[in-house]
This record gives structure tokens, sequence and C-alpha cells, in this order.
């Protein structure tokens, strides 16, 4: 589609090409005097429809190749480290799930869909890094760079402590509860801290959907998180 400039109207390209195509076929036959292939209209316009449409295919697929591809340091940095973050909400709703099997039913509903939506998330993020032409994950000992406030990964925030996990796997059913909601809540406001930021500084319009799709999904954990009480 076009827009007419005198109108404003939506105009089809194809549709005046192929009637520009049918006229050439009726002047062809004027006269019933058979024309050489060069010098026949409907040859020549039938040739330049084809290059036409070629022309506007090749330009849509470079160009919707170009949106997708587009992205900067944030975008980037956002998705590896996230990754990461994402990752050990996997880990460490397995190893509740695990040491709690007579724990809260509704935290263990609450853990079973972190761990499905989250590793699904994973690999959202790893096919974008990909479509991006970076690295699948953060390379280096260092995350948050991306943000302006690069820190070791042990102080991402809200991401747990090898001793705290050493903690959740040594503690059973209620007590398990406990210490799990506390550490999830604490996990999903330190990816809901990236998401802010990335939501605000990312420029891939995939990404920026998935930061607002982080954002509303974990914060509704949160809200629900701390709706449960244990006893």
């Amino acid at each position: 589609m076009r827009s007419d400039k005198t109108t404003g109207t939506a105009v089809d390209i194809g549709s005046d090409a192929t009637t520009v195509a049918v006229m050439a076929i009726e002047k062809s036959f004027e006269g019933d005097k058979l024309l050489p292939w060069w010098r026949n209209p409907l040859n020549i316009i039938l040739i330049s429809f084809v290059v036409l449409l070629g022309t506007i295919a090749l330009g849509y697929r470079l160009g919707q190749r170009t949106t997708i591809a587009a992205h900067n340091t944030v975008d980037t940095g956002f998705l590896q480290d996230m990754r990461i973050h994402h990752e050990q909400a996997v880990a460490m709703s397995s190893i509740y799930l695990n040491v709690a099997p007579n724990g809260n039913t509704t935290l263990r509903t609450i853990a079973r869909e972190i761990m499905l939506d989250q590793a699904l998330e994973s690999g959202r993020m790893v096919q974008m890094l990909r479509t991006f032409s970076e690295a699948e994950t953060n390379e280096s000992d260092t995350v948050m760079g991306w943000m302006g406030t690069p820190v070791p990964l042990a102080e991402m925030p809200g991401y747990a402590t090898d001793a705290q996990m050493k903690q959740l796997s040594q503690l059973t059913d209620a007590a398990a509860d406990r210490f799990y909601i506390t550490l999830m809540i604490a996990h999903h406001k330190g990816a809901i801290h990236m998401a802010e930021h990335a939501v605000s500084h990312a420029i891939n319009s995939e990404v920026k959907a998935f930061c607002e799709s982080v954002l509303k999904a974990q914060q509704g954990e949160i809200n629900e998180l701390q709706r449960l009480t244990i006893s």
C-alpha cells in the first residue's frame, strides 16, 4: 500500500500495476498486429511489474530485518543478565519443591509456574540475542554495566547468595515456605529494578515489550506471595 499525496487516501500498488497490465494486454491485440517481444507493450509492462513487486518485497524484508535486529547495549545487557537472574529463580524453585513436598499448596503451585514461565522466557531471551548476533550469556564476572552501575554477579539486586541457596536446601515444609517467599520476593524486586531501567533505555521494540511483560508478571507474583500466610 502507498498513500496518494493529493488525496491522502491509501492506494494499492499491486492493483495499480494490475490495471496497467490489463490495459497493455488490450493494446497488444489492437488491430491483431503481432509485435516482436521486445516491442510488445504487454511484455514490457509484465517485466516491469515483476521487477516492481520484487523490489517491494525485498525492501519490506530488509526493513523488517533491520527493525528486528536494531538494538543497543541496554537491549543486549538486559537480556544477558536477566537470563542469569531467571536461571537462579528456576533453580531456587526446584530446590524449594524438592525440600517441601508438604509445603503450602498454593505456594507450590506458584513455584511450578515460576519454573515454567522463567524457563520459557530464558529461551525467548536466547532467541533474541541470537537475532542480534550477540553472545547468549554475559561472559564476564560483572553484571549491570549496561545500567551504568556495574557490580559483581553476587551483588546483583535480588540475587540469592550461595549461602542462602544452601540454607533453603536444608529447610523443610513450612520453614522452607517462609524462606522461599522471602528469597523470591527479593529476587522479583531485583528483576523489576532491571526491567524498569531497560524499558526506558532499550531501543528494540521486542525487548521493550518483554520488559513490560516481566514488570507485570513479577509484580503480580510478588502480590501473590505477600498475601500468603504461612503458619
